[in-house]
């Protein structure tokens, strides 16, 4: 049996207790309606509390399965989910097969006589074979192998043993702090978007690296002098030197170009010149100077900080500057976040960069 899309939370509350229907409560009722705003179903549910037989009622005609990863409260009267878990060193018998979760900055592991949830909803999705799994929360994403950072996690599409998962908040967590809201919204939305098919796709890309100087005129004569569009890019290290640039002509093409780069091979780490010939180096800074100056548009994202060091470094020109992502997005929208991964997550539909430098073995050493 395959279904489009599944919702995980993490366990009953004191109505779903009662009644053994999750998500009837007052964090149930805030997806109900936000489920409602990103098209998942067209039930009106009114804008204040309603009883826990109504939204079994509401939720009996909902078209996806909806989940937890507990199906019992954590206490008679306590929602605490770090009941169900005991720290490694506890007498507690402890089920260690699904991994550990960090509650502070200690480890724990689920309790042996809890561990049978987790089973049961793992077998459940295989099961049901959802091209997407959304998981609301970081007890969501921990029993579906991704961990518990949510914050680090959610927007973004992850491949699991488990099918294609897409964390964002749990309804709670927006009920304590309302600014979670909006970014939840657009990932629900982003959610109709990646049910419509099962897997992560990838867009592939070309990125030149560890090149000579005519290697950055060929990029340049292929694909820089050729785009609408430059983005550009800067990393610094310890705020002290540039040392690296980049620049993309669109989203499957782009050239990396070091200066310096950190040697972890010693002890203390050093930074070493990538450029083995003075010359050469600065020709590639000619190069750099020559795309900046070049009269086709550009874009970066908090480029108030690439500028400031391109102008206070070298006095580099930067021609026909457009806009800074950061900064149109906060224009654009400001309740909701700005940097570089709240924008990924916004606008693209696949992994997170981090996650495919993960997967594809090119992460930091």
């Amino acid at each position: 049996m395959t279904c489009k899309c599944i919702f995980v939370g993490k366990a009953w509350g004191e109505s779903e207790a009662d009644f053994k229907v999750p998500f009837i409560g007052a964090d149930g009722q805030e997806l109900f309606r936000m489920l409602g705003l990103t098209g998942f179903h067209s039930a009106p549910l009114p804008p204040y509390y309603v009883s826990a037989l109504t939204m079994i009622n509401q939720w009996s005609t909902f078209s996806y399965p909806i989940l937890n990863v507990f199906n019992e409260r954590p206490g008679k009267e306590s929602n605490n989910v770090k009941l169900f878990y005991a720290h490694r060193k506890s007498e507690v018998p402890l089920d260690r097969s699904f991994g550990s979760r960090k509650f502070g900055s200690a480890n724990y592991f689920v309790r042996a006589d809890k561990a049978h949830h987790i089973q049961k909803l793992h077998k459940t999705i295989r099961q049901k074979k959802p091209n997407l799994i959304v998981a609301l929360g970081a007890t969501a994403c921990w029993a579906l192998g991704l961990g518990a950072a949510i914050g680090k996690l959610r927007g973004f599409v992850h491949e699991t043993p488990y099918g294609k998962v897409l964390p964002t908040y749990h309804p709670f967590a927006i009920l304590s702090n309302w600014s979670l809201r909006a970014s939840s919204l657009l990932d629900l939305s982003k959610a109709r978007r990646e049910m419509q098919y099962p897997g992560v796709r990838t867009i592939e890309r070309e990125i030149w690296t560890e090149l000579t100087i005519p290697d950055l005129w060929d990029w340049w004569e292929n694909y820089g002098s050729k785009s609408p569009l430059l983005a550009i890019d800067i990393e610094t290290i310890r705020n002290q030197q540039i040392s690296e640039v980049g620049f993309a002509s669109d989203n499957k093409h782009a050239l990396h170009i070091p200066f310096v780069w950190e040697d972890r091979s010693t002890t203390p780490k050093v930074y070493r010149q990538w450029w083995r010939k003075p010359q050469d180096e600065v020709k590639a800074w000619e190069f750099v100077r020559h795309v900046l100056n070049s009269p086709i548009p550009k874009i970066g994202q908090n480029f108030k900080y690439d500028a400031y060091w391109l102008i206070k470094e070298f006095g580099f020109n930067i021609r026909n500057w457009q806009h800074d992502t950061m900064v149109a997005t906060h224009a654009w929208q400001p309740e909701l976040g700005k940097g570089l991964y709240d924008l990924g997550a916004m606008f693209l539909d696949e992994k997170s960069w981090k996650f495919i430098r993960k997967d594809t073995g090119k992460q930091d050493d």
